[in-house]
């Protein structure tokens, strides 16, 4: 109770001296561990309703449970329980009072019905290679569902699993100033899991059509569906990895087709995981979102008091094997009644993708030569250009014009090629990116408050200009292919797949000007070079000085679909003594069992390794004499399935590296 008087006055202080723009923050959770399936409960103290907020974001914060993450993908989701009103009981004890007569006494718990809205839908990672003190933040707008994110409220988060764990900590972040448009009501159409075996027993029994009754005041209305499908046990690999279409249907009129479908699941930001968390699922991956989406239904609101609302899923039928739990969907079905748009011509820059220090776009950063941004339509007129403004604080502002076709409230993710990227090749450490929008349709802006953003960034690396790229193949080499590229598109090397051999060392000898360069190393089959659910062995990729001052980076071969490294030429690297970790590359890992061990690392002396388990006795050791650049493979299959640490020496340093062998 203390806590929350004080975060009320906190609130209250806030508000009293807030302004459009200002952002005032309210958690609810607060590294909540997450340890069995269930229900997660805290409580938000949110703003009174009386102001106005043009955005709120909701930061879902994911960890390690006390005493580590768990191995298993689980679907999380972050709901608000909202009392309906409608009161219900159930038995809490019953008790005999007398046998003769037979008397018995019942004490009921009588308790206020909820009725959950889901807010955010996450599948914890395969966490069981991740340091205790991982977090990773994933963001939501839920700017629209702002009528019930008033006083206190409920807020849920839900864990399927059923071992610890994972930690929660929810953030709301309001930021004051005008609604694109008014929430006047939120109904839940569908909600919850239901197994599916059959479409006639999934749609009689789930999805089935609702009649729901209209605000008289509505002009615009929306649909949003969050679909995502578990479990595999027939021949064709359904709910979680087939790829089906749900169909939404108004009146018993299809208007949309969406399919329930993610196939970036090897561009994960969190990566590599053990387990197969590369493969794309129904419309969800390992260690991240699933997906949402939103249907305008506007044209089917006007002149009627009621519509039909349904949602079925694309038809298919199996038997479930003996002793097996059949396959299902998680479904969420909202409908979101509107009034009119408050401006005609409103744009917002909604995201800096690139350059970024956000958890979501880590595999595109830190980047030169490019910007990514998402824009967004908050005007009631399509959206046919704008004025785009970007740069690095203290830099040379530049100017991009956007055209396109956008209608009211979609977004576009919009890719600039910087033209002369003479600000990212020269910075370094961390500075501030700016970026603007403007001129909507080549109108002024009716919200500006929206159109301008901040980040700060890191610097790329800087590399030598002197480089070989050296690729070791697996057994599947047809599958890899790299390109080296400057900033305008010039390609400086580049090896198509179905061109290379397996198990061969491959080299390019890279001698760049002073600039910006994007280095891909990808994966046509999207499962990396080395990855233990196939059977392609390891493969390795390097980059290494060719003479001068020594420099080696080693990437991760688990990279599911690609590598993309940027990295900027011409400042030089100093001539620091690198430490020995740059020096040795360790892959697959986790494992099962057999791990490559790559060394490189001249003008240094013997390499000794020591294996110790979790409780540091040592099961394995070796010194590598005289050795100054080796791949080899360790062969710890004949040791019990866990985690072990492997410690490096060379007489100059040491490090130890975590494993995990299936």
């Amino acid at each position: 109770m203390k806590y929350l008087y004080t975060l009320s006055f906190l609130l209250f202080a806030l508000h009293s001296f807030s302004a459009p723009g200002d952002t005032t923050l309210v958690s609810a959770h607060q590294k909540a561990d997450m340890t069995w399936y269930g229900s997660y409960d805290a409580w938000g103290d949110f703003p009174d309703g009386n102001t106005s907020y043009s955005k709120i974001l909701l930061r879902y914060t994911m960890g390690c449970a006390t005493g580590g993450c768990s191995d298993w993908d689980y679907t999380t989701q972050i709901q608000l329980m909202i009392p309906t009103g409608v009161m219900d009981s159930n038995v809490a004890s019953v008790d005999t009072v007398s046998l003769t007569p037979l008397v018995i006494d019942t004490t009921w718990n009588v308790f206020e019905v909820e009725e959950a809205y889901e807010l955010a839908r996450v599948i914890t990672p395969y966490g069981g290679s991740l340091p205790n003190n991982w977090e990773h933040d994933f963001m939501f707008d839920v700017t629209d569902y702002y009528p019930l994110l008033k006083d206190s409220v409920k807020v849920r988060a839900f864990y399927s699993g059923w071992s610890s764990g994972f930690s929660v900590s929810t953030d709301f972040l309001f930021v004051e100033g005008i609604r694109p448009r008014t929430v006047l009501d939120i109904k839940n159409i569908h909600s919850g899991y239901k197994d599916y075996i059959s479409s006639t027993a999934f749609e009689s029994t789930f999805l089935t059509s609702k009649t729901v009754t209209l605000s008289p005041s509505a002009k615009t209305a929306m649909v949003r569906v969050i679909p995502s499908g578990h479990g595999f046990v027939n021949s064709l690999n359904c709910a979680e990895f087939c790829e089906k279409d749900y169909y939404l249907k108004i009146n018993n009129q299809q208007v949309a087709t969406q399919a329930m479908w993610r196939n970036d699941c090897g561009l994960n930001p969190i990566w590599p995981q053990a387990g197969t968390w590369l493969f794309d699922r129904a419309n969800w991956c390992p260690g991240d979102k699933a997906l949402h989406y939103d249907h305008d239904i506007t044209s089917y609101i006007s002149g009627t008091s009621s519509i039909d609302i349904d949602v079925d899923v694309e038809a298919y039928a199996y038997t479930v094997p003996p002793g097996e739990v059949p396959a299902g969907y998680y479904f969420t079905t909202q409908l979101f009644q509107y009034g009119d748009y408050t401006f005609a011509n409103d744009v917002e820059l909604t995201k800096i993708l690139a350059p970024s220090h956000e958890d979501e776009f880590s595999r595109m950063n830190p980047i030169c030569g490019k910007v990514i941004l998402e824009i967004r339509n908050n005007g009631s007129q399509n959206l046919t250009s704008c004025t785009i403004d970007y740069g690095m604080e203290g830099g040379n502002p530049l100017t991009y014009n956007w055209t396109g076709n956008l209608a009211p409230s979609t977004a576009e993710v919009v890719s600039i090629d910087i033209p002369n990227p003479a600000d990212w090749e020269s910075y370094t450490g961390s500075l501030n990116f700016i970026a603007s929008v403007s001129n909507p349709n080549g109108q002024p802006d009716e919200y500006s408050l929206n159109n301008k953003k901040e980040v700060t960034v890191t610097a790329p690396p800087i590399y030598p200009a002197q480089m070989i790229l050296q690729v070791r193949t697996n057994a599947a080499a047809s599958e890899t292919f790299w390109s080296v590229k400057s900033a305008d598109g010039t390609v400086i090397t580049s090896q198509a797949a179905n061109q290379l051999s397996n198990y061969t060392r491959y080299t390019d000898t890279l001698d760049l000007a002073p600039g910006c360069y994007e280095l891909v190393v990808g994966d046509t089959d999207k499962d990396g070079m080395a990855f233990f659910a196939n059977n392609d062995g390891s493969g390795s990729i390097q980059l290494r000085n060719n003479g001068g001052t020594f420099f080696s980076e080693n990437f991760t071969a688990n990279f599911g679909t690609e590598i993309r490294q940027y990295f900027t030429v011409g400042l030089g690297i100093g001539v620091q003594e690198s430490s020995l970790q740059e020096h040795i590359n360790l892959y697959p890992n986790p494992s099962n069992g057999k791990i490559h061990l790559e060394y490189y690392a001249p003008g240094r002396t013997d390499l000794s390794c020591v294996l110790t388990d979790v409780n540091g006795k040592p099961v394995w050791k070796d010194v590598f004499e005289d050795e100054k650049e080796f791949n080899k493979e360790l062969d710890f299959s004949h040791l019990p399935a866990g985690m072990y640490f492997l410690q490096f020496n060379d007489g100059k340093g040491s490090f130890r590296k975590k494993i995990v062998l299936n």
